[in-house]
């Protein structure tokens, strides 16, 4: 199932258990909401690309489009959210209208890999998990980089491979683990979670400069467990007859992650880009 189609069906129920913001969160500290953790995890991305009224931002991978209202918010900008899901951009375009934010703040039914933009438009491009979605990331970071103006800077955050094990040990652990795999598709749709490395090395080969990797694995970790709590309460006081086969993949897709995280092999980082 690809990106799409995944979140034109999820799109609805993920805002049960995860709220407006379909991202992890930063936990300073463990007892934080959720709410207030995603919306720290929004002031650290900007925190690497500060936003002032004049800046033109495109949001790569939108969903319904909190981040972006967050940021208009807060900075006055202008955001142009993108994504392939016809779901989530309604939902946006629609709350865009309800907050009165139109003018300023747009979302369009557009592929990351071939957005249609013109070359130098934007100032900051955002990437907020939504790059784990896209198996090519070589056109995914040219195409960044083409649409961004001179110094402006692309800023990304995801979940990572954080543990690289030899080829054979790796080939047990995929037979190993492939039905666990098959839930998290079910769960998450497909994805394609690489390495900081991977990252940083096909950032570089796009052509950006000054790279910033930073780890923040330990301040989302915290996320995972009130999804599965938010998805649990939502199980327990729904009626008998609600279809529980979302739910339940959402859960056990959840608790996978969480085991990943773990075991090592599954972060989080996140990272800054100038194009010179």
């Amino acid at each position: 199932m690809d990106a799409a189609t995944h979140y034109n069906q999820i799109t609805d129920a993920w805002k049960v258990f995860m709220g407006d913001n379909f991202h992890f969160g930063y936990f300073e500290t463990d007892d934080i909401p959720l709410s207030q953790a995603t919306d720290m995890l929004i002031e650290k991305m900007l925190a690497l690309s500060p936003a002032t009224p004049e800046k033109n931002i495109l949001d790569v991978g939108c969903g319904i489009g909190n981040p972006a209202f967050y940021i208009h918010e807060t900075y006055n900008c202008q955001i142009t959210g993108i994504s392939t899901s016809e779901r989530g951009v309604g939902i946006a375009n629609a709350a865009s209208t309800e907050k009165g934010y139109q003018d300023s703040v747009r979302f369009k039914v557009r592929d990351a890999l071939d957005n249609g933009f013109p070359d130098n438009q934007f100032d900051i491009v955002w990437v907020m998990e939504s790059s784990h979605l896209m198996p090519n990331k070589k056109k995914l970071f040219s195409e960044c980089y083409r649409v961004l103006k001179k110094d402006g800077v692309m800023v990304l955050c995801d979940l990572m491979l954080m543990k690289l094990l030899p080829f054979h040990q790796q080939l047990v652990r995929n037979i190993r683990e492939f039905k666990n795999y098959l839930k998290l598709l079910k769960a998450w749709g497909g994805s394609y979670v690489v390495s900081p490395g991977f990252y940083c090395n096909g950032i570089l080969a796009a052509g950006f400069n000054d790279v910033k990797l930073i780890n923040i694995s330990k301040q989302t970790f915290p996320t995972l467990r009130w999804w599965k709590k938010n998805a649990l309460e939502f199980k327990q006081q729904s009626p008998q007859n609600t279809s529980m086969k979302e739910v339940d993949a959402f859960i056990e897709g959840t608790k996978l992650v969480e085991k990943n995280y773990l075991d090592g092999f599954a972060g989080y980082g996140m990272l800054k880009a100038v194009k010179k």
